[in-house]
């Protein structure tokens, strides 16, 4: 995998009516999980059949990669749904593997479409470059902000020395706690910045003062 950057388009906006994301999760061969936007941006940056262990479209299914008559990469036939289990567990050890390249921490969904909504959401927003409809909310104290990107998130959250007071909403609607992993080497305020997805109904329960 070339690992070219890929710095037109994010995630498409799939509440437009009459759109039909053609996008892609591929799985590779040592597990890692990349997000793209395109067919053509998928095939630019493999280089080889058997690297793509998965190619994951937005109906769930398993696809795999193969060469044209001219010997050139292309997507092949579908395989059908692709299996839960394996996927779950993949993506379970790829999080715990890359967790600086993951800061989104999302519950882990209990289904297959589930997982394969979360797959494309949270991937798609991780490598965004650019705002793409609606944006974050970021609320520090009562007070709202609206980054485009999580890049921009990031950004204004590094300037506070402190985040107990810092919620996150994605443009999905998922509501996160920013926590820093901060250790003795690092200077207060300083390291990377993960975001703990806050369980709705808890949420609610909390900020009406009642008891669960």
């Amino acid at each position: 995998m070339k690992r070219i950057a890929l710095t037109k388009g994010t995630a498409p906006d799939a509440t437009v009516p009459g759109t039909r994301p053609k996008d892609y999760v591929v799985v590779d061969d040592i597990g890692d999980f990349t997000y793209y936007p395109s067919e053509s941006a998928m095939l630019e940056d493999l280089e080889y059949v058997d690297e793509a262990a998965c190619v994951l479209d937005r109906a769930g299914n398993d696809c795999r990669l193969t060469l044209d008559k001219d010997r050139n990469l292309c997507l092949g036939p579908v395989f059908g749904p692709v299996e839960f289990s394996w996927l779950r567990q993949a993506w379970m050890n790829n999080r715990h593997r890359n967790i600086q390249a993951h800061p989104l921490q999302r519950f882990y969904p209990a289904s297959r479409d589930a997982l394969v909504a979360e797959l494309f959401e949270t991937l798609s927003l991780e490598r965004a470059s650019k705002a793409n409809g609606t944006p974050w909310v970021l609320d520090v104290g009562g007070e709202e902000t609206h980054p485009a990107t999580l890049r921009d998130v990031d950004g204004l959250l590094a300037g506070l020395d402190h985040l107990e007071r810092a919620t996150v909403r994605d443009p999905f609607g998922h509501e996160y706690r920013p926590v820093r992993h901060t250790t003795r080497f690092l200077a207060p305020g300083a390291g990377s910045i993960y975001y703990v997805e806050i369980d709705p109904r808890r949420r609610h329960l909390q900020t009406s003062g009642i008891q669960n």
